[in-house]
């Protein structure tokens, strides 16, 4: 919560006090609300929204940031074709702090990935982007983007953006590159 709106609110909360009671009490009352507010911001904004209620019997899950998370699998066995997107993956792994171990294969650490459909795309009005961290990382090809679409279709989730867990894996060995692999169901 921020200082703004803690003092916008406290004065919203001073006027309708000083209206219903006295106007000689809205001061008082704004300053003890914001003193309130600004005591409490932190369990405030730490509050998360309250759960969705499941439509089905399918597992739905939400992200706090309202997003429709696919299960969990934990099979990282799809791999998204990232091949142009070698820079911004580098740049990930850099961020993450993702560094070569002996096996002269990357650490795997688990981050969230963005499924989004890219009506908008010049080339193709099915495509889906992966995104991590707000940089694109790769896209399905035409038919996995198809059969994605049928899924969301299927879960009433048509043009959302959805997440799922993700990792990065390569090696060292030059030409080899990196690799986004995404823990969801394969697409039929």
């Amino acid at each position: 919560m921020s200082l703004l709106s803690i003092l916008a609110f406290s004065l919203i909360f001073g006027l309708m006090a000083g209206a219903s009671i006295d106007k000689s009490h809205i001061l008082p009352v704004a300053l003890i609300t914001a003193i309130i507010l600004y005591i409490s911001r932190d369990k405030i904004s730490a509050r998360e929204p309250a759960a969705l209620s499941h439509v089905d019997s399918q597992q739905n899950t939400t992200t706090a940031s309202g997003y429709y998370a696919w299960p969990e699998l934990g099979q990282f066995a799809f791999a998204v074709d990232g091949e142009s997107f070698q820079e911004a993956i580098k740049q990930l792994l850099q961020e993450n702090a993702i560094a070569p171990d002996e096996d002269s294969a990357f650490k795997a650490h688990i981050l969230t990935a963005h499924l989004i459909p890219d009506n908008d795309n010049p080339h193709d009005s099915n495509a889906v982007r992966i995104d991590i961290n707000s940089r694109t990382v790769g896209y399905l090809n035409r038919e996995q983007a198809l059969s994605f679409r049928r899924r969301l279709d299927e879960k009433a989730l048509a043009n959302q953006i959805t997440t799922c867990n993700a990792i990065i894996t390569g090696t060292v060995e030059v030409n080899s590159g990196y690799c986004v692999k995404l823990d969801i169901a394969p697409f039929d």
